[in-house]
């Protein structure tokens, strides 16, 4: 066992465009970063699993004897009609996507209790506007809001839980969605942004820099907080 004198984060879902920025950006201020990925590295672990969840909380305390974020990024989306979707599909969703984050925060929450630690979910702008032939992750999506707010009820006042809802961002899924519509990359992607008040799409930076802000002390009276991060598409 060694004990970190840097505050520890947990950031699942690291490999990904968002995740990995993440991991950059909070390595930066000062975070010791646990990296999770689903199939190598050292952090392995499938969040759809509660043994995995709990064995990835268990080595970190393990390694550092302390967890002061978790930043719950993990996720998985599939879009299917709804008379086609397959249930096994359906459930893959939400176990990753909500079950995940559910396990995580449930096995971390002595260890950020005892660090005043905080919890980031990442939702999306479909958890409250909703998205055609996207009925699981809408409701995986929409389902994480609800754990955030009640969890933030629960653990306060020494955890803060927030979740972060972002629209479109510019990251390689553009290239999947831009296919679902018919359309090449550089056409939806711009059409994605005059779509938006800001005319631009957001990029992984913004999603890391606003996770960044809510985990710093500058944070402190924010918990159970849903920021939307669309660029003005969605003003709920």
């Amino acid at each position: 066992m060694s004990t970190s004198s840097r505050r520890v984060a947990v950031v699942t879902g690291a490999d990904g465009g968002i995740g990995a920025v993440i991991v950059e950006t909070l390595e930066s201020d000062g975070f010791e970063v646990v990296a999770a990925t689903l199939n190598d590295g050292d952090w392995q672990a499938d969040v759809a699993s509660e043994r995995d969840c709990d064995d990835l909380i268990a080595r970190v305390v393990a390694r550092y004897s302390r967890i002061d974020v978790l930043v719950n990024n993990a996720a998985t989306m599939e879009l299917h009609p709804i008379d086609k979707h397959d249930p096994v599909a359906w459930w893959r969703i939400l176990d990753v996507n909500l079950s995940g984050p559910f396990f995580l925060s449930k096995a971390a929450a002595r260890h950020l209790r005892q660090s005043r630690g905080c919890i980031v979910n990442m939702s999306s702008r479909i958890a409250t506007a909703g998205g055609a032939n996207a009925s699981a992750y809408a409701a995986s999506k929409a389902g994480l809001l609800g754990l955030t707010k009640s969890l933030a009820l629960e653990l306060a006042p020494h955890v803060r839980v927030n979740a972060v809802a972002p629209g479109a961002v510019d990251t390689s899924q553009l290239r999947f969605d831009a296919a679902e519509v018919g359309l090449s990359l550089d056409d939806y992607r711009a059409e994605m942004a005059a779509r938006t008040p800001t005319l631009r799409l957001a990029e992984p930076i913004d999603v890391a820099e606003t996770i960044a802000f809510l985990v710093s002390p500058r944070a402190r009276q924010y918990t159970g907080q849903v920021f939307h991060l669309n660029g003005g598409t969605l003003m709920p």
